[in-house]
């Protein structure tokens, strides 16, 4: 941060990232869980389904975003 408060701009960057990398992970581990759920209780497999594909739609729109800031982070270095 400098001394007014403000963070830089590189700072932000890596921040949106570090932030964006979390959410990634956290859905990373909400599509294991059910796909180990699948497999424990097959006679509700649709509704795991349903939840591994709702959060690998959701993957699928932060990568673009991560990837775009990580691009931007190397240009300014």
């Amino acid at each position: 941060m400098t001394r007014e408060g403000r963070m830089s701009e590189s700072a932000k960057i890596n921040q949106k990232i570090k932030h964006l990398t979390g959410i990634e992970g956290e859905y990373r581990t909400i599509i294991k869980r059910a796909q180990e759920d699948i497999r424990r209780d097959p006679d509700r497999r649709k509704k795991y389904e349903r939840v591994v594909k709702k959060y690998e739609g959701k993957i699928s729109k932060i990568l673009p975003k991560v990837r775009r800031l990580r691009e931007l982070r190397a240009r300014r270095a």
